[in-house]
């Protein structure tokens, strides 16, 4: 897909390299040239404009994007006069980052359904993560029920999937497992991503290395890691 992202703050910025991984084109439009600068080579394009500015909004190639994202961070007029343009301008996807419940009222009042809280789901994530140890990250679901990325208890290694019963025997269910796999990039550089194991069979044996992404209560994951930890 082609994306466009506006504002290369934080969130913007890892939001793009991260879709960029995922080989999707994304242009990154920011106020700050340095930021514009900085992420030249990161993502497909880079772009140093004012979005507030109607004449600005329409030098984006919006007839070939799919989504628009607008991160911006601080700004919450910014904000507000940027998604009214982008309205104006695109009938895609519009994704909006909210900054503050007044924020997000605005937004909903503009009609904008695909709206953003990174710094609320990131706090519900950590208060999860704090919860259940060992926990490298985790989802919540609808209910009380979560998905969580948990490293393998040392009681687990050699494990197989089809003894430990997990479904019957502790009322969580392994979806499968992910092993972190080193890689360079092309200056050479070392960085890590996550590889997926797929659908696990019964006869597999949990290793040392593995994540184990577990599909439970957050008190029934917290059980079942604590009984083999």
């Amino acid at each position: 897909m082609k994306i466009i992202i506006l504002g290369l703050g934080n969130f913007g910025s890892h939001l793009g390299k991260s879709l960029m991984q995922d080989e999707h084109e994304v242009i990154g439009v920011d106020m700050s040239m340095d930021k514009v600068q900085k992420y030249l080579g990161e993502l497909t394009a880079t772009m140093s404009l004012d979005t507030t500015v109607d004449a600005a909004i329409q030098e984006l190639p919006l007839a070939d994007t799919d989504i628009v994202v607008i991160a911006i961070g601080e700004d919450v007029g910014a904000s507000i006069t940027t998604t009214a343009l982008i309205k104006k301008n695109f009938g895609g996807r519009i994704i909006a980052r909210t900054i503050n419940e007044v924020h997000k009222h605005v937004l909903e009042a503009m009609n904008i359904t695909d709206i953003v809280e990174p710094e609320a789901e990131f706090a519900d994530e950590l208060a999860n993560r704090i919860m259940l140890s060992g926990a490298i990250k985790t989802m919540d679901l609808p209910g009380d029920y979560e998905i969580a990325e948990v490293e393998t208890p040392c009681k687990l290694v050699g494990v197989n999937i089809r003894a430990l019963d997990a479904k019957n025997k502790h009322e969580v269910y392994i979806v499968t497992t992910v092993k972190k796999q080193e890689k360079r990039n092309i200056f050479g550089n070392i960085s890590y991503e996550m590889i997926v194991n797929g659908i696990l069979h019964h006869d597999y044996n949990i290793q040392k290395d593995d994540y184990l992404l577990i599909f439970g209560t957050n008190k029934k994951i917290k059980q079942f890691i604590e009984s083999f930890s």
